[in-house]
């Protein structure tokens, strides 16, 4: 089965504003080197801390730039309420399925995550994705309330510090990879993809890992995007292969810093052609 490649989309900025001639040029770089679906308004977009005009606008333009290639949207809402009402809006605005990220900071019990899901999945007709992120969302899903989900979610993007969770839930449900370093084992794990946050910058190098191409390099260079907070390296990659004019992010992230300019840059010049 061929193993899908979704791209996590970062968000240009320039002069506090989105730069969507930069946006174009990803987008339209995506389209051109096989990505087979697009995330917008994830979290390597900035989505929470974007304005609910320009997330309409973000998204709207992906749509239109994206032509047929499906476009995911994320919804961040820890409230069910909200998250449900989110979602009705960015399926109306044109999404083809909705990355749900898990309640953070309130955190949730596994009873109320099910019924949390179950309500974002009533108030559309498209498909939803379940995101396991314990590194922000401060706990890990529960792996029997996504087993008893599997008839409603489409998938599970899971990014956890090993693949563990996804062996667990991969015979119940397909799981996407959310953690490109560890990209192989998740693989081996039974994922189906990756939602891919390297693939900005390196699509075909993403997809070669996702066809059973083994590489330190990829590894490394997966390490590298994740070298400050997403997605502060990605951008600086970005910046650096010519399609952000700026590497610029929202507070309160920080550009990158010296000491990541200089290891990216030293990447580059020995891995450039694998990228750029």
């Amino acid at each position: 089965m061929t193993k899908k490649l979704i791209t996590a989309l970062a968000t240009p900025f320039a002069d506090g504003k989105i730069d969507e001639a930069s946006f174009a040029r990803l987008v339209e770089f995506q389209a051109a080197n096989g990505a087979d679906a697009l995330l917008a308004l994830g979290t390597t977009a900035e989505s929470q801390l974007l304005s609910k005009a320009e997330s309409t606008r973000l998204l709207t333009l992906c749509g239109i730039l994206a032509g047929k290639i499906p476009l995911i949207a994320g919804i961040h809402e820890s409230a069910t309420g909200k998250a449900a009402e989110e979602a009705k809006r960015l399926a109306d605005l044109g999404a083809s399925a909705l990355l749900a990220a898990p309640p953070a900071f309130c955190k949730c019990t596994a009873a109320g995550y099910k019924r949390h899901i179950e309500t974002i999945c009533q108030a559309v007709d498209i498909p939803v994705i379940p995101y396991n992120v314990p590194s922000r969302a401060g706990y890990c899903l529960d792996a029997q309330t996504i087993v008893e989900l599997s008839d409603k979610i489409a998938a599970v993007k899971d990014a956890c510090d090993s693949a563990e969770f996804a062996k667990q839930i991969a015979a119940s449900v397909p799981v996407l990879c959310g953690s490109d370093e560890r990209l192989t084992s998740y693989l081996e794990a039974g994922a189906c993809g990756v939602i891919s946050v390297t693939s900005n910058v390196a699509p075909l190098w993403t997809k070669s890992i996702l066809k059973g191409e083994r590489s330190r390099e990829f590894e490394l260079f997966a390490r590298l995007t994740m070298t400050e907070v997403n997605p502060i390296a990605i951008k600086y990659f970005l910046y650096k292969a010519g399609i952000f004019r700026t590497y610029d992010v929202r507070l309160p992230l920080t550009s990158a810093n010296a000491d990541t300019q200089k290891t990216i840059d030293e990447f580059l010049r020995k891995f450039g052609d694998k990228i750029l």
